[in-house]
């Protein structure tokens, strides 16, 4: 296989009603553990830098890693940027490499959320770029790894106007806002799943759900039956590393194997990453 972008396995997914998993990462670490979860369940995988962690990861430095880790996999590879916040951006992730950019102005006015996408999707048309548009809010933080109690609440999408911007911009994909939550919550948070089934008649593009972390396997299988195609999962592979790691310095409080620690949080990325590639239907889908 190779590096692609999202378009073909988006819609292999919305015909197969299945999930492709957007899994954001943070170093090479997270990205080898997230290949090898996919190329294990022989599943189409989209690996996913937020903009939020830029301050923390050197994306110049990281993307040419990425981009062959991409190319000399045995499965379907797109590499994306997760909520970039404007032209510039989506350029800069062009130019490294990223075969899919999210613009994330959806707290802007429709009439200028509509300008800023179709720009985006002008620039990334020239290079067969996927561009990921976005109406609504979903509540929490991205790149949140904390518990939070339910009660910061989202702006729903609306399904006719899902209609009209999607039109107007020629996305290939929308990210909604029907109930999920950025980072992980200490309850189950309240899906419209009927609004996301309007949503899904009214637009030709797949869906994308953010804040995909914590939930049910129940309501996952919703999810993937209500139409969601694409679903970004970072906070719950966050957890899992530092947990792996501090359950590995509690049964030895004096290691100072870095390479031991890191293995180990490794497999556990891995592992997780793998269970939620099953449960969203992907894995032989490549």
């Amino acid at each position: 296989m190779a590096l692609v972008n999202m378009n073909d396995m988006l819609s292999q997914a919305r015909q197969g009603h299945y999930a492709v998993g957007a899994f954001d990462l943070i170093n090479l670490e997270f990205a080898e553990a997230i290949l090898a979860a996919a190329e294990a369940q022989r599943a189409p995988v989209i690996l996913s830098t937020a903009a939020v962690h830029f301050d923390y990861v050197n994306m110049k430095a990281l993307a040419p890693s990425l981009v062959r880790l991409a190319e000399e996999a045995s499965v379907p590879v797109a590499l994306h940027l997760d909520h970039g916040t404007d032209l510039a951006m989506a350029a800069q992730a062009i130019r490294l490499g990223f075969t899919g950019v999210q613009v994330d102005t959806a707290h802007l006015p429709l009439a200028d959320n509509i300008a800023v996408t179709r720009e985006v999707v002008k620039l990334a048309r020239a290079f067969d770029v996927s561009v990921e548009g976005e109406l609504g809010y979903v509540a929490g933080h991205e790149g949140d790894h904390g518990h939070r109690e339910i009660g910061d609440e989202p702006i729903y999408t609306e399904p006719d106007v899902a209609a009209v911007f999607t039109e107007a911009t020629g996305i290939d994909c929308l990210a909604v806002s029907v109930g999920t939550v950025h980072g992980l919550l200490k309850g189950e948070p309240r899906i419209d799943f009927s609004r996301l089934k309007e949503i899904r008649e009214a637009t030709p593009v797949p869906l994308v759900i953010h804040g995909g972390s914590g939930l049910s396997q129940e309501t996952y299988g919703q999810l993937v039956e209500s139409g969601m195609c694409k679903i970004n999962f970072y906070a719950e592979l966050s957890r899992t590393a530092a947990d792996s790691i501090r359950e590995r310095l509690r049964q030895k409080p004096d290691s100072d194997n870095i390479t031991h620690l890191l293995g180990g949080m490794r497999q556990a990325v891995r592992q997780a990453a793998e269970n939620k590639i099953r449960i969203w239907g992907s894995a032989g889908k490549a």
